[in-house]
């Protein structure tokens, strides 16, 4: 799925996940309900949603008339809006905004603490409750994604003159890995590392006739969004690699691949965090599906490239060899 906005919404969506952290991904969760109908939605209602998206406080707090005011729409848009989500009416689709400003999200020092607390003895849950979580993400980049977004991004990257990988902070990993396994299928992949404060001048290299898949999830690190968002106003085909269909990352790309994060998972029966930090198993998941799709539209290029750079490794002793094994 892919949305192209105008400029001017470049840095919609930004605060959403932070602000209101304490929805939880659940079937009464308006963020992910807008998410799955926003491409039906007419253009006065997809206006709001990402009015909804960047104010969810004024959403919690204000009526349904200030809403629409501040939105310069009848209130009943605001109506049409949630039912379109789903919801019978406006105040049942606030109220999850509303529990959201009361209770908020916890901390990364909050969720440790809660891992602390539950003592040795509780070693088995929070295993089972990582587990759990790292294979539902697994599990979201089949559900959310079709084979047909995949091979459109991967003929997208074939077709490009360079190939960027970004990610910064917790997905610099994912974008590492990723441009490591392209290199191996193609010459043409480059690593937007941000090396010695130098990530403008590296995204320069990037432009109209270029590719760059970039991987960030929430809370979203403001110069990834902002590298992107340059990129593809100079022409670059952007690829986002992203937890939301409404993330900043989604605003100005070609394609979009979603995974789920712990905090997009529905219908667990477990509570309390498995760890003080984010999985990171749905964009290392997702980016190896796209790298796998390349090679198989690579077509005999990709073999002999292949064959190329197993020689070449042979050849440098890349890989030490077991100790063989004694009579």
């Amino acid at each position: 799925m892919c949305f192209k906005f105008s400029p001017r919404c470049s840095i919609c969506f930004l605060s959403i996940r932070a602000y209101v952290h304490g929805m939880a991904a659940s079937p009464n969760d308006p963020q992910q309900r807008l998410q799955a109908v926003f491409a039906e939605l007419t253009p006065e209602l997809q206006r709001a949603a990402r009015w909804v998206s960047r104010h969810p406080a004024e959403v919690g707090l204000w009526s349904m008339r200030r809403q629409a005011q501040a939105l310069s729409v009848s209130p009943a848009t605001m109506l049409r809006l949630a039912r379109a989500a789903g919801y019978p009416s406006y105040d049942s689709f606030r109220a999850p905004f509303q529990q959201a400003l009361t209770t908020g999200g916890d901390s990364l020092r909050q969720k440790a603490a809660k891992l602390q607390a539950a003592g040795p003895r509780n070693n088995r849950f929070a295993h089972d409750a990582l587990s759990e979580l790292q294979s539902g993400a697994v599990q979201s980049v089949r559900a959310l994604n079709t084979p047909a977004q995949f091979d459109a991004a991967a003929q997208t990257m074939l077709g490009a003159r360079l190939v960027g990988f970004l990610g910064s902070r917790s997905s610099f990993g994912t974008a590492f890995q990723m441009r490591y396994a392209y290199q191996l299928v193609q010459r043409n992949g480059v690593l937007l590392d941000g090396c010695g404060s130098t990530l403008h001048e590296q995204a320069d290299l990037l432009g109209a006739g270029d590719a760059l898949v970039v991987v960030s999830q929430s809370p979203y690190a403001t110069q990834t969004i902002r590298a992107a968002r340059d990129i593809a106003a100079r022409g670059a085909a952007v690829i986002a690699l992203t937890d939301d269909a409404l993330s900043p990352l989604a605003l100005n790309a070609r394609h979009v691949l979603l995974f789920r994060t712990e905090g997009g998972q529905v219908g667990s029966g477990r509570k309390g965090p498995g760890s003080f930090f984010h999985t990171m198993a749905g964009p290392l998941a997702l980016a190896e599906h796209l790298v796998a799709r390349c090679a198989v539209a690579g077509g005999k290029e990709i073999l002999n490239r292949l064959d190329e750079v197993e020689l070449r490794m042979r050849d440098e002793l890349t890989y030490g060899s077991p100790p063989a094994k004694r009579g």
